[in-house]
């Protein structure tokens, strides 16, 4: 049971290591996702792009080559579990950063990084997480 525990232990930093962060460049997401599945939008400065990175779809948006808002979804849009919520958030969080649950609505869930300048969404129907700079405004 000790070495199932140790294997778990390994395999979750493994996987965590294999997401990107908000404010990283196009270069280092493509390092660690590989290349782009699809270009979803592009206008001026921004451009959303499609990738595959284990068993999740990651949307990125990027602004001025910056990575400013990530999304993550299973491929067949179920739900995503706590310890894939958790997964995410854990990749997310900058070095001497964590996590805190704050207030949202309409049954969303809601978190603020210590640092107070990501944020990350779970909507209510449980499908996608969003993880996004604070002062990231969607385009139209």
């Amino acid at each position: 049971m000790k070495t199932l525990g140790i294997v778990i232990a390994i395999s979750t930093t493994l996987m965590t290591a294999a997401f990107a962060r908000i404010g990283d460049d196009e270069k280092k997401i493509e390092a660690i996702y590989g290349k782009a599945a699809k270009v979803l939008h592009e206008q001026g400065s921004f451009k959303q792009i499609g990738y595959t990175a284990g068993a999740f779809a990651v949307v990125v948006d990027f602004i001025n080559g910056i990575s400013r808002r990530e999304g993550f979804a299973k491929p067949d849009t179920s739900m995503l579990t706590q310890q894939e919520i958790e997964q995410i958030l854990g990749a997310s969080t900058a070095d001497g950063t964590t996590w805190k649950e704050s207030p949202a609505s309409a049954g969303d869930k809601k978190w603020t990084r210590s640092d107070n300048k990501v944020v990350a969404v779970f909507p209510a129907r449980q499908t996608f997480l969003i993880v996004q700079d604070v002062a990231y405004v969607q385009q139209q």
